[in-house]
């Protein structure tokens, strides 16, 4: 048994565990040498994955596990009830459709469907996005807390193209903006010719779970944002309403 597979095995035996559980016992259900278990959880306990009962000496899994772990089920099952979804957009605007997770200072491309046309905006499912350029990563910025939204405008931000807003106070305006309409766009801040309109995917308790977005050529875009927001906003309550958990 590899090392990450003996890491991952006693995760998976504390997580399955009702009860706080002993380096013996898990030994015993792993089959893992006590001396290694000892030293896995000394660097799980380290780097904040498990915790242990000073009076008993066991073991249980953290809450900052079991959060990230939730987190990530509730992307999975977002992820899987949104494709056929963004596939329905995609084909009914030409369109390449985005769907992004929030992930710290940026948003990840959760999903995405492109268009079978030469001329589409291509992305890549895991890429990165800044959250002060293009529609997508503005609508998650604009919903996102109010620590975040001055951490990344109280730092220095990338310039993309002449059309990027690097101004924090200008920044603060079109969050403010955003906010007050329910929707993001822009034009050429992340790539030039490209336009973008974005929506954001909000829990029960009005936070940010990722943002829904269409993107195109600019010439192309211009005169159908409204039916795109319409669109998006559609596919949005769809989403929501096929996963459970949010």
């Amino acid at each position: 048994m590899k090392g990450t597979e003996k890491v991952m095995a006693l995760v998976e035996a504390l997580m399955s565990s009702e009860r706080d559980v002993g380096i013996r016992d898990l030994a015993a259900q792993t089959d893992i040498p006590k001396s290694t278990v000892q030293r896995i959880l000394s660097s799980l306990q380290g780097g904040g994955w498990v915790v242990q009962d000073p009076s008993t000496q066991s073991y249980r899994i953290s809450l900052h596990l079991l959060t990230l772990a939730n987190t990530w089920r509730l992307r999975l099952e977002l992820n899987r009830q949104s494709r056929e979804i963004l596939e329905e957009l995609s084909i009914t605007t030409r369109h390449t459709v985005l769907l992004l997770v929030p992930s710290g200072s940026c948003g990840i491309c959760l999903n995405k469907v492109e268009p079978e046309r030469t001329l589409k905006l291509v992305a890549e499912v895991g890429k990165t996005f800044p959250l002060h350029a293009a529609a997508c990563g503005k609508i998650l910025l604009a919903y996102s807390s109010p620590i975040l939204q001055d951490e990344i405008l109280s730092a220095p931000v990338h310039s993309f193209t002449p059309s990027t807003i690097t101004d924090p106070d200008l920044l603060r305006e079109e969050i403010q903006l955003i906010r007050a309409r329910g929707y993001a766009v822009s034009y050429g801040e992340m790539t030039a010719g490209a336009a973008e309109i974005a929506v954001p995917l909000l829990d029960q308790g009005g936070n940010v779970l990722a943002a829904l977005s269409i993107a195109g050529p600019c010439f192309e875009m211009e005169g159908h944002l409204e039916e795109y927001e319409e669109l998006l906003r559609l596919a949005a309550d769809r989403i929501l309403g096929h996963s459970s958990g949010f």
